[in-house]
């Protein structure tokens, strides 16, 4: 939906370690078959096109029930995957649902990357905003995949954005007192409609350094679709910035003319999503998150070439020497066993 426009003791020591990341293997289009199947089977059923679960269809994601369905079923998605799904709690039946993705170095900065998953009343909300949801759970496959990271990505979907932002703003509220530091957040809100086919997107109101961030991924993947800036504050990127955060909104062609014409509307349903320039724009913010994931922080030292070399902080008499942000050798870091879709729903429910 669109707005209309409104005014993170022990004593430490620092030790360097030989930690390096090493530049992880581009997204290419190949990848992209895989990417609208997950997205087309988890589509189907946050619309009501298939079964949320065994004998049960919802028609859309503003009832008290259908959300407690679609979070149940998005936290079953998240553990699929192999993440640790966490509920945030703000009021009566309301709750944002989110998963860590931890490079394994305390204190590291986060990248946040998420989106709305409630609609309206009247709309299945296939675009508005099915589709950022499939955007974020399919880049967080894709990233759990990966070792070496030396920042945290929290991927989140929110509640109530279509109430007036109310579930980012607490989202943003809890990062604030946690004092959590964060390098940026990305949202994105409608990325499934392309009617002119030129495979599009806009930047809201990037914060300084992030236009560049995305041409260059879309460079490094050969991509030459036009990336448009726009001032746009109707979405959830907005609750970010105004509690100081670096944050940017991701959308289709929204102030360029060629968005969808069933937003809020019954119509908003399955079959008019572009799946093709949805994977395409999934598979760029893949490449952003990569490029966000592994790049040098503050706190860890550009070495020579493009090398990351961390200079790692642990605890005195700690018997390891090795720099926190390197995984163990044949560890992943940030994923766990996938729990059991029936528990997972037995403890959602």
């Amino acid at each position: 939906m669109r707005l209309a426009a409104t005014g993170l003791g022990a004593a430490f020591l620092f030790l360097s370690a030989a930690c390096v990341t090493h530049a992880p293997a581009l997204p290419g289009p190949e990848i992209e078959p895989r990417i609208t199947a997950l997205q087309r089977e988890v589509l189907a059923a946050l619309t009501g096109e298939t079964d949320i679960r065994p004998g049960v269809k919802i028609t859309n994601r503003f009832t008290i029930e259908n959300k407690r369905e679609a979070r149940t079923y998005l936290a079953a998605q998240l553990s699929r995957i192999g993440l640790t799904p966490q509920r945030q709690s703000y009021g009566t039946e309301s709750e944002n649902v989110y998963a860590i993705l931890s490079c394994g170095r305390p204190g590291a900065e986060a990248v946040v990357f998420g989106a709305h998953y409630d609609s309206v009343r009247v709309a299945p909300g296939a675009n508005d905003d099915g589709t950022g949801v499939v955007a974020v759970l399919a880049t967080a496959r894709e990233l759990a995949k990966t070792k070496g990271r030396t920042r945290d990505l929290i991927f989140v979907f929110f509640d109530e954005e279509e109430r007036g932002l109310v579930g980012s703003r607490n989202f943003a509220q809890m990062l604030k007192d946690q004092n959590r530091l964060v390098h940026s957040v990305h949202t994105i809100d409608q990325a499934g409609w392309d009617g002119n086919g030129n495979r599009a997107i806009e930047l809201e109101l990037p914060y300084d350094g992030a236009v560049a961030l995305y041409k260059r991924a879309a460079a490094a993947l050969g991509m030459t679709m036009p990336i448009w800036e726009t001032t746009e504050t109707g979405s959830d990127h907005s609750s970010f910035r105004r509690l100081g955060f670096k944050a940017i909104g991701i959308t289709e062609e929204y102030r360029h003319n060629d968005t969808t014409p069933f937003i809020h509307k019954a119509g908003d349903t399955l079959a008019t999503i572009n799946f093709p320039y949805l994977a395409s724009t999934t598979r760029l913010m893949i490449q952003v998150m990569t490029q966000l994931a592994n790049d040098c922080p503050p706190s860890v030292a550009r070495s020579a070439g493009s090398a990351c070399s961390c200079r790692a902080r642990r605890p005195r008499g700690s018997g390891s020497s090795r720099g926190s942000c390197c995984p163990a050798p044949g560890r992943a870091t940030g994923t766990r066993a996938p729990s059991a879709t029936a528990a997972v729903r037995a403890a959602w429910s």
